[in-house]
């Protein structure tokens, strides 16, 4: 049977206009879902995070996890640097609509805004090689000069940060840790197991040249504080999460980046 020029043109026209209709709906629809703003934090290195110039978040398990929560949620992550003293504050302002690895300790002011545990942070103690701490309890640390992150929390030596019993030396990135460590203006540095592992994976070179405690810190199960501000909800996150958690999504992201994805 022949069509008519006139009605395969109608034809034409219609699924035309039906295609733009969709087309238009869909874009309507990816303008409506607000994205998944994911703060990140400034200081954190590899395998935790890779910031590529000028100031970029470009890889990493937290990037990934982001993105992954955001997938889940059905929209897209956006990924913003922000300096760990304004972590609270941008969350909770709505700035950000989440940030992950960390603990309700660290962020006293995240109230009931605390998502499921994600994955533990295990802390080590680092010192030189040629001289050893041997760590086995907080009380090896007095006296000691000891390298931390700024702005992060140590809840065991607080009142001997207080007291100068410990001496707290501030630096903005792992690698300065180090850095202090390898000169001898510290005795010792605390930071995670991954990021030491990163530092490592880094600078294999340097591997020898330091010690590091065979018993932890610390452990904490970390989670995401997730902003009362913001569109998306704490119980959505939590199903997101969960189900990143069911399917071993979780557990694969985690020991793709040499973490344990083992909350306590």
């Amino acid at each position: 049977m022949k069509v008519r020029p006139f009605r395969l043109a109608s034809r034409l026209a219609a699924l035309l206009l039906a295609a733009g209709a969709l087309a238009s709906a869909m874009a309507a629809e990816r303008q409506a879902t607000p994205p998944l703003r994911v703060a990140q934090t400034e200081a954190m290195a590899y395998p935790l995070l890779t910031v590529s110039e000028p100031s970029k978040v470009v890889g990493g398990f937290l990037k990934d996890l982001g993105d992954q929560i955001a997938a889940e949620l059905g929209t897209e992550a956006q990924h913003l640097l922000v300096s760990r003293r304004r972590i609270e504050s941008t969350v909770m302002s709505g700035h950000a609509d989440i940030v992950c690895y960390y603990s309700p300790p660290w962020l006293p002011g995240g109230g009931n805004n605390w998502s499921v545990p994600v994955v533990a942070q295990v802390e080590r103690v680092v010192s030189l090689a040629a001289r050893p701490l041997a760590f086995e309890r907080v009380q090896d640390l007095h006296g000691r000069r000891i390298a931390v992150l700024l702005g992060y929390h140590f809840p065991q030596l607080q009142a001997a940060f207080d007291s100068g019993l410990v001496q707290r030396l501030d630096e903005r990135h792992v690698d300065l840790l180090f850095r202090r460590l390898r000169l001898g203006l510290a005795d010792a540095l605390i930071t995670s197991e991954v990021e030491i592992a990163g530092y490592f994976k880094r600078y294999p070179e340097q591997r020898e040249h330091f010690q590091v405690s065979a018993r932890s810190f610390s452990v904490t199960d970390t989670q995401c504080l997730v902003s009362p501000a913001s569109p998306w909800k704490l119980a959505a996150v939590n199903e997101a999460l969960n189900r990143l958690i069911q399917s071993g999504a979780l557990a694969r992201l985690a020991q793709r980046y040499g973490m344990s994805a083992e909350a306590r």
